[in-house]
């Protein structure tokens, strides 16, 4: 119900799929501009080296044997990759010699990374408040107008949710790189990858559950952030589990879209295959806050979802049980009036 409920949304509002590709895009071109200026210089003689040109021929070489099925290739490919002598390690010791200039170009690329981060959240917190008008009142809201009305509680929201996801993905970043390489070393490289992809399908599942009220509850409630990060009612502990296995689910979809769309159309349908994932997330985002709030909302036009928790079990039997305790109490106060009527007569 949820996933579908978050489909229609996206396709029934997929042009602001577009109005965050074209300010993407905007961001993209800033950025670049900054990072060219900044970063390209101290990385110059590292991206022209002999070694840089090895890594990428090797990856190309590796994706190329898992579209073809070279089994012979993906069996010699980790030894050759990491053994000694090998492509990561001969690049390991030219980055030894390289230490200034890496170390101001990986400042400067995090500080880079983190502001286009910003802004894009910014973007997704107006597309957001457009998402939440639409669905409580089907009205119509322009992008820029909620952009600015939002700016200040999106910037709240942004130098919040910036920092702390940024700092989960490095983590889960490298707590997958040392079972790529070091734990699961001893394995084939094709189970490697299997649960490489299935860490990071899982984790990305997590941080989606763990964050997925905050933004709804500043734009539908009004919340700040703290408190919108501090959601642990009932309700939302018992949905807990479904919302993260609608995300597992999620994540997988996205990335097998995106990758085939990549390869499908030499990348070019990534214009809008990216941005719909970015707002897709967004809809199941608030489709799940409304849900475990029990309030109503418009999918279409001529649907709105007025009971979202009918026909769950906890929701039922909850229901039920309202609707037994409503009855005896209206049952009890008619036999209470009847026997003051009795009394009365007598």
């Amino acid at each position: 119900m949820r996933f579908r409920n978050s489909l229609r949304l996206l396709m029934g509002n997929f042009k602001n799929a577009y109005k965050i590709l074209v300010y993407n895009l905007i961001v993209i071109v800033i950025a670049g501009a900054i990072g060219a200026a900044l970063v390209y210089p101290s990385l110059k003689d590292i991206l022209k080296s002999q070694e840089m040109s090895q890594i990428f021929l090797d990856i190309k070489a590796f994706l190329k044997a898992i579209v073809t099925g070279d089994n012979e290739f993906l069996v010699s490919f980790q030894d050759k990759f990491t053994g000694a002598g090998g492509t990561l390690r001969n690049f390991i010791a030219l980055l030894k010699t390289k230490i200034s200039g890496i170390i101001f170009a990986v400042a400067g690329g995090v500080f880079i990374y983190l502001i286009q981060r910003f802004l894009n959240t910014l973007c997704f917190f107006s597309v957001a408040s457009i998402l939440d008008d639409r669905m409580a009142t089907y009205s119509e809201t322009h992008f820029w107008d909620a952009y600015i009305k939002e700016l200040g509680r999106a910037s709240v929201y942004s130098l919040v949710y910036v920092p702390i996801v940024f700092l989960y993905d490095v983590l889960m970043i490298s707590l997958c790189y040392f079972l790529f390489f070091y734990l699961f070393s001893f394995l084939n490289l094709i189970v490697c990858l299997f649960l490489s992809v299935t860490f990071i399908v899982l984790s990305q599942a997590i941080k989606l559950t763990w964050t997925s009220m905050w933004l709804p509850a500043m734009v539908t409630d009004k919340q700040g952030i703290c408190q919108a990060m501090k959601m642990k009612d009932k309700a939302t502990r018992k949905q807990r589990q479904k919302i993260f296995l609608t995300y597992v689910t999620t994540v997988y979809i996205v990335i097998v879209v995106n990758v085939v769309s990549a390869f499908a159309t030499i990348g070019s349908a990534l214009l809008v295959t990216i941005p719909a994932s970015y707002f897709f997330f967004i809809c199941q985002q608030f489709v799940n806050y409304y849900t475990v709030k029990g309030k109503k909302y418009f999918v279409s036009y001529e649907s709105v979802v007025v009971n979202p928790s009918y026909g769950r079990r906890d929701g039922f039997f909850t229901a039920m049980e309202n609707a037994t305790l409503e009855l005896a109490e209206t049952s009890k106060k008619e036999q209470e009036k009847l026997a003051e009527k009795d009394v009365s007569k007598e």
